[in-house]
């Protein structure tokens, strides 16, 4: 049945190629083109090809049609063309290795003792030109629900699909990463984990669909339910249970089963309590020996077609079981962890395409025959941002010695090298880390080449190796960036630990993954993506900070509160008059201001770390702000940033799009902690002149970011046009410098 002619892609889908994508499930055979903004076309549904509805096929017939259909539908969809055929995204309903695309073994579509198949192999056989990728349907979906803006937030979740067989995939939000075992390939099978199954006081042995004996399959997956409602049908004298079209049709035995829930029939209660008992034993296991999973999300076709009645008996059930030193203290702990969703058939689709893995490489030889060959590495990031209250130093001998660190490099300007150095180097030295400490260069007027050559030259003399002596940044964010920057460039990139000590490093410069000098008269223009490998918050450094510096970390602060936290933004406003007092940080709120920051700008960046969506939030702000900073009026960075956010909420204003409120309420926050709105040094004319250059950047449009709500991503225009930007200029200039 066609879909409808597009389907929207989840949330922070990042932009790729057009491919075709399937979903082979043990039910359906879904299929669609995902097109380069993320949308389906094409949508079809046709049911499966198994070993139950085609019971005089053998598995290598089965396995053929499979390999027939694929064939057909990406030569329909988009494969047919010799020239440019489109690649092949497959979600397959079985064990798969992740690192090959080997399907291990499929019980639903082929049955009891089914062998392993290379898919790819056979359809690069038939088709060599097309890019095949073969995953795993959980994989699949764990990747489609990390990709969602309701989970960004999250370090972990993991996905537990319950349908045609169980399973269950953790994956890391951030890089989308499913940890995988490094020789099979596989996570979270937990639907062929044997199990003591107890019902109406019986003891059940019956089969996994791959043969195996009382896995959790063979009782609660959607084949499962209606062989124990079989086998029990005598013992509860439900005689209807025992209807063979209940095996063949899941919406048959779901609808008998909610028939007897709707009237209380103690039978039916009694099933739905057994099946649902090792489902929630098996998610008290995964978050015990997993903390850092932060939600589980429970869909497939069992859940969704038992609706409310099967997500009660499952929170109920994990209620009754607790969970050690939790639910004590927190009761709704499984309520708020442990939750529902639907998913259509897009959900399967698109995850085919954001897990796609190419696994059919040309072979030696393939440049050569076809004159063209593609390389296609993705390269998986991931680093720890560690916020504390003077525990910077142990945080960072921790850091190092999970390094295997010999001999780190600390790297700090003169006057945090003169504070902190020495106490530093000392608990450093107790733990047996012998490290140096040398002194760079600091402040934005010395962010430039000859500071980086400088850092550069210390490294050499220092005789820094590619992984024994790791560089620690120990300074503002000036220091981070110059610093960072050479660690990606020395050997082509040596690890290195960030620990900021200014506002805006804390929560802006410390935490994202850009490093850069200033040079040719531009701010950072000679830069890297070179995350670190962790990220230091210690709030005790703020002790120390000039006070304009303080205050010019606050813009920062605001930034990213008015795009993403409107609770942070109330925080700032109800505690104005002391966000410049370095005391306050070591209060409660103070801690609580820096941390909801560096959150919200971690997560603002995640999943577009690299910039490949130039639609950033982050840019409120700097738009036209390195101009105002490097126009040699010794400005701030968060002065820049400050003017900028008032001129851009002006032309909201202006526009209609930014209610006056809003402005007036950013504004006047802006004002009351000691940051300026206007600078009389800096023409509208110049403002505006500066926006080419800011398009430059931004792929060749103006991506001009214009808010509507307070903790709300704003909307992009790129159409500002110089009369805006002297009428916005005009209205600050009342407010003075």
């Amino acid at each position: 049945m066609d879909g409808p002619a597009a389907l929207a892609s989840p949330a922070g889908f990042t932009e790729h190629p057009r491919q075709v994508v399937l979903d082979i499930g043990g039910t359906w055979f879904r299929s669609a083109v995902r097109n380069a903004d993320g949308s389906l076309s094409g949508v079809t549904r046709v049911p499966a090809v198994n070993y139950l509805n085609h019971p005089g096929l053998s598995q290598a017939q089965l396995r053929q049609r499979l390999v027939d259909y694929v064939l057909g539908e990406s030569h329909r969809l988009g494969g047919g063309s010799a020239n440019a055929p489109l690649p092949v995204s497959i979600s397959v309903g079985a064990a798969v290795n992740g690192h090959t695309g080997v399907i291990l073994g499929s019980g639903p579509l082929w049955g009891p003792g089914s062998e392993s198949f290379d898919l790819a192999k056979a359809l690069s056989a038939a088709r060599a030109d097309v890019q095949w990728s073969v995953i795993n349907d959980v994989t699949a979906l764990a990747a489609y629900f990390a990709s969602r803006s309701a989970y960004r937030h999250a370090k972990k979740i993991s996905v537990l699909t319950i349908s045609t067989g169980i399973a269950c995939r953790t994956i890391e939000v951030a890089n989308r990463r499913v940890p995988l075992h490094p020789l099979f390939g596989v996570q979270g099978e937990i639907g062929h984990i044997p199990i003591d199954f107890h019902a109406a006081g019986r003891v059940l042995d019956l089969p996994c669909d791959c043969g195996g004996p009382s896995h959790l399959n063979a009782y609660c997956s959607g084949r499962g339910i209606p062989r124990v409602m079989a086998r029990l049908a005598s013992a509860l004298e439900r005689p209807q249970w025992l209807d063979p079209a209940l095996l063949q049709d899941p919406s048959l035995w779901a609808a008998l089963l909610l028939e007897g829930l709707a009237t209380s029939d103690p039978a039916a209660t009694e099933l739905l309590h057994s099946v649902v008992k090792p489902v929630a034993q098996s998610i008290v296991s995964l978050l015990t020996v997993d903390p850092e999973v932060t939600r589980i999300v429970v869909t497939g076709g069992v859940p969704q077609s038992l609706g409310h009645a099967y997500q009660d008996a499952v929170h109920r059930t994990l209620e009754r079981l607790g969970m050690y030193m939790i639910t004590d203290s927190d009761p709704r702990y499984f309520r708020t962890t442990v939750e529902f969703a639907g998913v259509d058939d897009s959900a399967g689709l698109l995850g085919a395409a954001l897990a796609a893995k190419p696994l059919a490489r040309p072979s030696v030889g393939h440049l050569l025959s076809h004159r063209t060959r593609r390389m296609d590495e993705q390269q998986s990031v991931t680093y720890d941002a560690v916020l504390t209250r003077g525990g910077a130093a142990r945080a960072l001998v921790r850091s190092l010695a999970s390094l295997g660190a010999v001999r780190p490099v600390i790297l700090a300007d003169a006057a945090v090298s003169e504070i902190y150095g020495p106490d530093l180097v000392a608990e450093l030295d107790a733990a047996g880390l012998r490290p140096l400490l040398r002194v760079v260069p600091s402040g934005e007027s010395a962010k430039n080449w000859k500071a980086l050559e400088l850092i550069l030259q210390t490294l050499e003399s220092a005789e820094v190796s590619r992984r024994l002596h790791p560089v620690v940044a120990l300074g503002g964010g000036a220091v981070l960036d110059a610093v960072g920057l050479a660690a990606g460039l020395y050997r082509r990139g040596v690890p290195y630990v960030r620990v900021p000590t200014s506002l805006v490093g804390l929560i802006d410069a410390g935490v994202g993954a850009k490093v850069a000098v200033n040079e040719f008269g531009h701010k950072n223009r000679l830069g890297l993506f070179y995350p670190p490998v962790n990220t230091i918050l210690d709030v005790r450094f703020l002790r120390t900070l000039p006070h304009r510096f303080m205050v010019s970390g606050i813009a920062e602060a605001i930034k990213i509160s008015v795009v993403a936290d409107e609770t942070l933004f109330g925080l700032l406003e109800f505690d104005s008059h002391r966000l410049s007092d370095p005391a306050f940080y070591q209060t409660e709120k103070g801690l609580e201001a820096v941390g909801r920051a560096a959150d919200a700008m971690m997560s603002s960046l995640s999943g577009n770390l690299w910039e490949r969506g130039l639609d950033r939030a982050v840019d409120f702000g700097h738009s036209v702000s390195s101009l105002i900073e490097m126009s040699g009026l010794s400005v701030t960075h968060g002065e820049a940033v400050a003017i900028d956010m008032a001129l851009t909420l002006e032309v909201g204003r202006e526009r209609g799009i930014t209610p006056p409120d809003v402005v007036d309420r950013v504004i006047c926050l802006i004002k009351a902690v000691g940051l300026p709105v206007y600078s009389a040094s800096v023409t509208a004319d110049q403002l505006f002149e500066s926006l080419g250059e800011t398009a430059a950047h931004r792929g060749g449009s103006q991506r001009f970011p214009l808010i509507q709500q307070v903790g709300h991503a704003p909307v992009f225009v790129s159409d500002v046009e110089r009369n805006e930007v002297g009428e916005a200029w005009s209205r600050l200039s009342g407010h003075g410098e």
